[in-house]
């Protein structure tokens, strides 16, 4: 599983709705997450941007369908997914990288 932070820009429907029942939509989120097989580890709104902002654990395929979901119930405009790695992936990355490169030929070499 891999960690993603998810931001995605709520509708002008979505606010309509927001106004015309206030809620903490925290609850409804994590279920609909879940129910992707998605953790939701933290969510967030962002006033400047209009962005529900989430960091949640899974994998980039199973995030799919809740961009799909939620954009056609017109939740969402648009949204984006960056996978994440601790700094301790990324050096294993580096190692392998060393080690790869040895046998990388770049173009016209």
């Amino acid at each position: 599983m891999s960690i993603h932070l998810i931001r995605a820009k709520y509708s002008p429907e979505a606010f309509k709705g927001m106004l015309a029942k206030p809620e903490d939509r925290t609850a409804a989120v994590k279920a609909f997450y879940e129910a992707a097989g998605v953790k939701l580890l933290h969510l967030w709104y962002s006033p400047m941007s209009g962005e529900i902002i989430a960091i949640t654990e899974g994998t980039l395929t199973q995030g799919i369908p809740l961009g799909i979901v939620s954009m056609a119930a017109g939740t969402v405009t648009e949204g984006s997914s960056l996978e994440l790695v601790t700094m301790e992936q990324l050096a294993e990355g580096m190692k392998a990288a060393g080690a790869l490169a040895a046998k990388f030929r770049p173009p016209g070499k």
